[in-house]
């Protein structure tokens, strides 16, 4: 009896961590906060907005796309950037969302100089209240960042970067 218990609790727990992030999920949303930079020319802090689409391509593994604008001392930078998360269930409705996001990166100082970035969340979390909404918060991630400027030089930036945002699952 007890071992028909304890089956019937893992499978119900199962159930209720596959229900909230579960493949075929779609959802819309976005991410807005401030950056803080720190390289050659010191630190620097500015603003950033990214929307973001995606979808859950295997149960607790979210695969989207983002593409986002920052400004940060003068310098505006624009980025479209494919996303891998996996959802870690933390509590009720609480889930550690650790991630990674590369792709184009173009920054506007003085001309446009393209490059590529790479992005490591390791500090984010989304709080999911009804099953259409969540709640994300990105406390800390890395980002590098290599552009090629005028003299085929490259120039290598990381940054602290905290967000918050909104998403709605469809």
């Amino acid at each position: 009896m007890k071992r028909l218990l304890i089956a019937a609790a893992a499978l119900l727990l199962g159930c209720s961590v596959a229900s909230a992030q579960s493949k075929g999920d779609i959802y819309f949303g976005g991410m807005a906060g401030v950056a803080i930079q720190a390289g050659d020319g010191g630190v620097g802090a500015g603003f950033t907005i990214q929307p973001e689409f995606g979808g859950f391509v295997a149960d607790r593994c979210r695969l989207g796309v983002s593409i986002g604008y920052a400004i940060s001392g003068g310098i505006h930078s624009l980025t479209a950037c494919p996303n891998f998360a996996y959802y870690i269930r933390l509590c009720d409705n609480v889930y550690y969302t650790p991630g990674i996001e590369a792709g184009f990166v173009m920054a506007i100082s003085g001309g446009a100089h393209p490059g590529l970035g790479v992005g490591l969340s390791m500090f984010s979390l989304e709080f999911r209240p009804t099953k259409r909404f969540g709640f994300t918060a990105n406390l800390a991630s890395l980002n590098f960042v290599a552009l090629a400027s005028a003299g085929s030089t490259l120039n290598f930036d990381l940054a602290l970067n905290p967000t918050f945002g909104l998403k709605y699952y469809f």
